[in-house]
């Protein structure tokens, strides 16, 4: 009668173990869809995870009061067979081996694998449990709230952002997500965070055309350009006062030739501060219908412009013309050399970095992009095969212009194992 009762009290105490294990792996989305599909197993056990403490700690009763009993009745037995000198020893070695592989290690082994069908099996009995366990768990959980705020009671946020990518990581190499999915997923999480200051066309590199501008050489721009929209501005691209797009510009200029004037085709632009978050900026460009806006510097000149496109290739990666030459802005030439745009925002960089590399750069700059970071290094404005060293890279600049770094290559310096510690 006494070995019944104690093989019911492992099986107990294998039940509590395999509970607490699946409850806390249990992924409430798939209970979510669970429930959707019609499961009450799984609408019972999210109501569980919802008041998860109380849950868990009539677990953590329930089974210290099975294996206490448990050894306290295998104590007694082993006594009654082989006395009270050795009985106690033999008892505790035993009990304690069979807790541990039938109480312990199997049944968590065993709900660490089926997180969730557990839970959906076991919500009935531990709503039950809960219900009767509440006058001591209420203590409990009284006592734990006085403790957190003895140690003082910081609350953390269930997953942060950097969780999360790592996640999307796992389970993209688990063949859930496609890569294309994955950096689709990454890149919308990155995307609330981005500045314009980021993805701007800057200043230098506008094409523009003045207010009064011979209309012959504002068609040879858009000819020679290719852009379906320039900005028009009088004196100076710190005055840009609207757009003209090819559409109208062509159409005017078949009906009016020569006698074609600007102002009579503009169309209102806006403008936006160069610290402006991109999500911002593209919830009101839809709103207004707008595809160009000009970004302002702290003083209120003209930074650089932004488009629609610009801010989508954030989430999807270059959008190509058809009649555009792909060039890449990061070109790997072999295993360790690579060649970037001089224009490639710092910040785009550092991500890129530690997303590809899992290591994080340590570029002390104030610079916007990758070109006047190295311009800084320099101390000066460098020109074709100028060379210089960081604590990751051998830096040559590759193409330049009068003030301008165009392109550069990257010689990848091997670390030591001092270094990568340190």
């Amino acid at each position: 009668m006494v070995l019944t009762v104690i093989f019911i009290l492992i099986v107990c105490s294998a039940f509590f173990s395999a509970s607490e294990t699946a409850l806390t792996g249990a992924n409430r989305i798939r209970l979510k869809s669970m429930e959707e599909n019609g499961s009450k197993g799984a609408k019972l056990a999210l109501k569980l995870i919802d008041k998860y403490d109380k849950v868990l700690t009539s677990i953590l009763i329930g089974n210290n009061i099975v294996n206490i009993a448990a050894s306290s009745l295998a104590t007694v037995f082993a006594v009654s067979l082989i006395g009270e000198e050795s009985g106690p020893i033999w008892a505790t070695v035993v009990l304690t081996l069979v807790l541990l592989i039938f109480g312990e290690v199997m049944p968590k082994s065993i709900a660490n694998d089926h997180s969730e069908g557990m839970t959906v099996a076991t919500s009935g009995i531990l709503t039950v449990l809960t219900y009767i366990l509440t006058p001591l768990t209420a203590f409990f959980l009284l006592l734990k709230k006085g403790v957190s705020r003895l140690f003082g009671n910081k609350k953390s946020v269930t997953v942060t952002e950097q969780e999360l990518m790592r996640i999307i990581d796992e389970i993209e190499d688990e063949g859930v997500l496609e890569e294309q999915e994955s950096s689709l997923v990454k890149s919308a999480l990155v995307f609330d965070e981005t500045v314009v200051d980021e993805i701007l066309t800057h200043r230098v590199d506008v094409v523009g055309v003045e207010m009064n501008e011979d209309v012959e050489k504002v068609r040879d721009t858009f000819i020679q350009s290719g852009f379906s929209r320039l900005p028009v501005y009088e004196g100076s691209l710190d005055r840009i006062c609207g757009l003209i797009t090819q559409k109208d510009f062509f159409l005017a200029y078949m009906e009016k030739g020569g006698d074609l004037i600007l102002r009579d085709i503009l169309q209102e632009i806006k403008y936006f501060p160069h610290l402006m978050k991109i999500s911002d900026i593209l919830r009101t460009m839809q709103h207004d219908k707008l595809h160009m806006a000009v970004v302002l510097d702290q003083y209120g000149g003209t930074l650089g412009i932004v488009t629609i496109e610009d801010i989508l290739e954030q989430l999807v990666g270059e959008i190509w013309d058809e009649n555009e030459k792909i060039v890449s802005p990061l070109t790997f030439i072999s295993e360790d050399m690579f060649s970037i745009n001089g224009d490639v925002s710092l910040n785009a960089f550092r991500r890129y970095w530690t997303d590809e590399k899992g290591k994080a750069l340590h570029i002390d700059s104030s610079a916007r992009t990758v070109g006047g970071w190295v311009m800084e290094l320099f101390g000066r404005i460098p020109t074709v095969s100028d060379k210089t060293e960081t604590e990751d890279f051998i830096i040559t600049v590759t193409e330049a212009e009068e003030r301008r770094i165009i392109r550069l290559r990257f010689q990848i310096k091997e670390q030591n194992e001092e270094q990568e510690q340190s």
